[in-house]
């Protein structure tokens, strides 16, 4: 009888420990959180935790975290603790989670269930690097999960716009250091994310390094970024710095996409072409104050028409003779473009230009230049170039060679850019005679 009762007992105690043994683990293999506690463990392990993860499995946090405690009173170890995590972090007390994980994870490298238990509990505090950090850990062990790994990418998204958040935040208080911190940890998060590579030649570009914030918009466009106001930004600094060739690839396919982009398409292969021009060329077309000389040297240089041009009789000006830009100013003053002090015999090459002789410049240049009939529509009816001034000035903006403006200087890229439209007015009128 003795024997019977002692079979019966053994036979019960080895069904309940093949019941609790993960047998059915490697059949099921979760993907995802909740992973059964029992990975990776050696058994037989107490009745309770088969309990707690049937009640997982269903999304029953309480009746879990009662198996799995009641599996811990009665001496099971890692699993019930396990399980305990998980069914805190399912019922939403991750703080008690976070607590009971370090304390897990500080004697050894910890299961994959207990690793990716801590890492959601972390996900569920908003510390998503934390969570990363421990879905890494797991993946490492177990690298064929693919449900893992699409979790970690989840993680490792919420991350970097975590920590590029926070380096925006840290731009708008110009703590450029902290920036940089933030926003080289979230490169090493995501090496491939173009964004972080913008958000660091903010910093740079905010910090005063110009050429370092290049690199990294070089680098963003590298890893295929796209963004029109980031690559206005890229093309404006391309350009303050020098690189034209980028800020005129940028500009045009920024156009190409949206026409608000046009002009400063048009101002950057300008500049582009600016930069190879001699040195008093380039010097002039980047003044921010214009002078009479300068004007003179610029439509010298770019109007082939007014160098070939015959002149019947020439200007004296006392003050120009000596000078290195005397053929220039010689030649402008000859075809009228610039006017001379009769009482003095003064040109005042080193003047500001003013807005009034820019206009009447370009418009005695535009007499010159067009055919005859081809007038363009915005000077139709016009003879000659008027005396007042108001009236030249109406007739340059019209034209859209000068912009409006309210004050009486011209800059050395505004009348530039009025020479080169100048010469499409032309086009247009040879085009209107032909029809």
């Amino acid at each position: 009888m003795k024997k019977r009762k002692l079979g019966l007992f053994l036979a019960a105690l080895l069904a309940a420990g093949c019941a609790s043994a993960p047998l059915g683990v490697a059949e099921k293999d979760r993907e995802r959180f909740p992973l059964d506690p029992r990975e990776g463990l050696a058994g037989p392990f107490h009745a309770g935790i088969a309990a707690g993860w049937d009640a997982l499995q269903v999304g029953d946090g309480d009746r879990a975290e009662y198996e799995f405690r009641r599996a811990a009173e009665e001496g099971e170890g890692l699993a019930a603790r396990i399980g305990e995590i998980t069914a805190w972090v399912v019922r939403g007390q991750d703080a008690r989670a976070v607590e009971a994980c370090r304390e897990a994870l500080r004697v050894g490298e910890g299961t994959p269930p207990l690793l990716v238990a801590c890492g959601e509990a972390y996900a569920a505090r908003a510390e998503p690097l934390e969570a990363l950090g421990l879905y890494e850990r797991a993946l490492a062990r177990v690298p064929s999960r693919q449900g893992l790994r699409d979790r970690a990418g989840e993680l490792r998204k919420a991350a970097r716009e975590s920590l590029l958040s926070a380096a925006r935040k840290e731009i708008e208080a110009e703590q450029w250091d902290r920036a940089r911190e933030r926003t080289a940890r979230a490169i090493e998060v995501d090496p491939k994310d173009p964004e972080a590579r913008v958000v660091a030649a903010e910093i740079e570009r905010g910090a005063g390094d110009p050429e370092k914030a290049l690199v990294y918009y070089r680098e963003a466009l590298e890893l295929g970024f796209k963004g029109p106001e980031a690559e206005a930004r890229m093309a404006a600094l391309a350009l303050e710095s020098g690189d034209h060739a980028l800020a005129v690839a940028l500009f045009d396919e920024l156009a190409l996409r949206d026409p608000q982009y046009a002009e400063a398409a048009a101002q950057a292969r300008m500049a582009f072409r600016i930069a190879n021009w001699p040195a008093p060329e380039r010097a002039a077309a980047q003044r921010p104050r214009l002078t009479r000389a300068d004007a003179a040297t610029l439509v010298w240089w770019t109007v082939p028409e007014v160098r070939e041009a015959r002149v019947s009789s020439g200007v004296i000006a006392s003050d120009v003779l000596s000078r290195r830009d005397s053929r220039a100013m010689t030649r402008a003053l000859a075809l009228g473009f610039l006017e001379v002090d009769r009482v003095t015999h003064r040109a005042n090459p080193d003047a500001p230009l003013t807005m009034t002789a820019a206009s009447r410049l370009l418009l005695r240049l535009l007499s010159l230049l067009r055919p005859a009939g081809g007038a363009p529509a915005c000077l139709e009816g016009m003879v000659d170039v008027p005396r007042a001034g108001a009236e030249a000035v109406r007739l340059v903006t019209a034209c859209g060679l000068l912009p409006q403006s309210t004050g009486n200087s011209v800059s050395g890229s505004a009348f530039t850019r009025a020479l080169d439209r100048l010469r499409t007015l032309v086009g247009s009128g040879e085009n209107a005679r032909r029809e």
